[in-house]
């Protein structure tokens, strides 16, 4: 389940991080600035973040724990459910 897990959060951070690009791209477009620091725009960015965090916890000796991978994964779906 844990390799199941990070495999989803690899997949997670990679569309979010297109997403936010291609986000910028067309806010330049429509707006003429890439980045406005709006809600929907900063929660966007902390939850970039938050799965980059989470993925680089196995990096950690201390840290490289299954349920603690879990807890954190957990925690950065949350600001998910914020944006």
């Amino acid at each position: 389940i844990t390799a199941i897990n990070e495999a989803a959060l690899i997949l997670g951070i990679s569309m979010l991080v297109v997403g936010n690009f291609i986000g910028g791209v067309w806010a330049n477009e429509s707006w003429g600035r890439y980045w406005g620091w709006d809600p929907k725009e900063t929660w966007a960015y902390v939850s970039i973040i938050a799965y980059a965090i989470v993925l680089h916890l196995r990096l950690i000796p201390k840290l490289d724990r299954p349920f603690i991978f879990s807890v954190a994964s957990v925690v950065a779906f949350a600001s998910i459910l914020m944006t």
